[in-house]
């Protein structure tokens, strides 16, 4: 079952936007990297956002979570969280595994070929077009015409 909702939100200046998608929650985080050179500063910024994850919005992470950041220049991060319950965890532990993809090739995904006249790079794959955002100048603007997708194969 797919289960949907967005909001945005600011926290300590970042901007987010939440999906909630079967068993993950995928947190979009605009115009700011991670520090993922700083290992101490990259636990920081990931504690920072679970905890207004856990206090704002009530959502539950104890047990083990496995997080994948993908960053991209351009854009930001997108962090996909899956929690993985285990008996033996406590309700007041929540252990993280983090993988960090660095420099990762974000799209926009949409359904209208309307970028046609402005740029050449259009690429065509299972009834949608997506456009590699490195492509684009301001982003930001065009988010409400699609999605963001991270992780395509378009073999």
């Amino acid at each position: 079952m797919l289960a949907f909702f967005s909001f945005y939100h600011k926290i300590l200046l970042i901007n987010m936007k939440i999906e909630c998608i079967n068993n993950k929650i995928i947190v979009y985080v605009y115009q700011y990297l991670l520090n993922i050179n700083e290992i101490k500063e990259l636990h920081n910024e990931i504690k920072r956002i679970f905890l207004k994850l856990i206090n704002s919005y009530h959502f539950n992470f104890f047990g083990y979570n496995i997080v994948n950041v993908y960053q991209n220049d351009n854009y930001g991060c997108i962090m996909e969280i899956e929690n993985i319950y285990h008996d033996s965890f406590n309700n007041d532990i929540i252990d993280l595994k983090l993988i960090v993809h660095q420099k990762q090739d974000f799209y926009l995904e949409f359904n209208d070929y309307l970028f046609n006249e402005y740029i050449k790079d259009i690429i065509y794959y299972n009834n949608k077009y997506y456009l590699n955002i490195n492509k684009i100048k301001n982003i930001y603007k065009y988010l409400e015409l699609g999605k963001i997708v991270h992780k395509l194969d378009f073999k």
